[in-house]
């Protein structure tokens, strides 16, 4: 696969996913727990200027455990819901998969983006292929990366 470059910062070459290194930690969310899965390659590229945008696609559960984690069956459920929507956003513009965050109630998957992303309608498409769950999305401009920030140790 080739992956997309930005025209104005030619250096956004984005290494692909099996180069990347992920590690996993715990915190607290609504008196739960939370688990940080997140990319330990990011953070090379925290506040890039060139990935100023913070898209974020959050999938309540089907089945929540307050307080507590998914069911096993869940989980493996939102897997291939993780993949669809990284392949699509790594497909669709220049990003990197910063983080995917864990609630007994929600997964939220993050990204950061450059912009002139489709943004709109690559969620109208993912709620299109996903029919097992809804898929909620919202993209902020964060060019200092505050949220990967102050959820990774």
């Amino acid at each position: 696969m080739r992956w997309p470059f930005s025209k104005k910062y030619p250096e956004l070459r984005i290494p692909p996913e099996d180069e990347q290194r992920w590690s996993v930690a715990q915190s607290e969310y609504d008196g739960g727990p939370l688990l940080v899965r997140f990319n330990e390659s990011a953070r090379v590229w925290a506040g890039h200027p060139g990935l100023p945008i913070k898209l974020g696609f959050a999938i309540p559960l089907n089945r929540p455990h307050e307080g507590g984690m998914p069911d096993a069956d869940e989980n493996r459920e939102l897997t291939a819901v993780e993949d669809l929507i990284a392949q699509r956003v790594l497909t669709d513009s220049v990003a990197l998969h910063v983080m995917t965050l864990t609630t007994g109630v929600m997964k939220e998957y993050v990204f950061y983006t450059a912009r002139g992303m489709d943004i709109a309608g690559l969620h109208a498409r993912l709620r299109e292929e996903v029919s097992s769950h809804e898929v909620q999305c919202m993209a902020d401009e964060e060019p200092d990366w505050v949220s990967f920030r102050s959820l990774v140790p």
